[in-house]
């Protein structure tokens, strides 16, 4: 199968999961982060908002504001993706793909205190990643290796191997509800 099939075919099982099974699985996944050497030592935690039955990060963003770490969430400008500063206070504007971005100025300046939290449609069991086809994510930590990423799924998006090309980044850690692969 092409990425694309892989891409359409999982994003079509995803989008089937019941809504409040997604929810629940999407917690403990959301915990299982926190208890991560990269979440304890990060000081800048950036997390998207979930669409199409994507692991909702609600839970995660809210123990991010508990704990005292800076929230980012990204904004696409120009085909350029940035993470933007996100407090409680912050406006969400409805962005590109019709995805909630922060009404911020502030961008984030990332280093190796930066935990990313990428999402993506189908991932191997040697971690590779694929996205939804814009590189978005590939471009941004090619800029910005220093940072640690962790990607969370659920587990019906992994698979024992996936068609990757060159450019496609590997997390450093995936998130199932069943396992941790580091």
């Amino acid at each position: 199968m092409t990425k694309k099939d892989f891409r359409d075919s999982v994003l079509s099982m995803r989008e089937a999961l019941d809504k409040k099974e997604a929810e629940y699985i999407s917690r403990g996944i959301c915990y299982e982060i926190t208890e991560l050497a990269a979440y304890k030592n990060a000081t800048d935690v950036c997390l998207y908002m979930a669409i199409k039955n994507e692991v909702d990060l609600t839970s995660l963003m809210k123990q991010c504001f508990t704990d005292k770490k800076n929230v980012w969430l990204p904004r696409v400008i120009d085909k350029t993706m940035e993470f933007y500063a996100y407090t409680p206070d912050t406006k969400l504007i409805t962005g590109a793909y019709d995805i909630k971005e922060p009404d911020s100025d502030k961008i984030l300046s990332p280093d190796d205190n930066t935990l990313i939290v990428m999402p993506g449609a189908v991932f191997s069991e040697k971690k590779e990643r694929i996205g939804y086809g814009g590189g978005y994510y590939d471009r941004y930590m090619a800029k910005y290796p220093c940072c640690k990423t962790v990607a969370p799924c659920f587990e019906l998006q992994v698979y024992p191997e996936i068609p990757t090309e060159g450019h496609d980044i590997k997390p450093d850690i995936i998130i199932t509800e069943e396992r941790t692969i580091v």
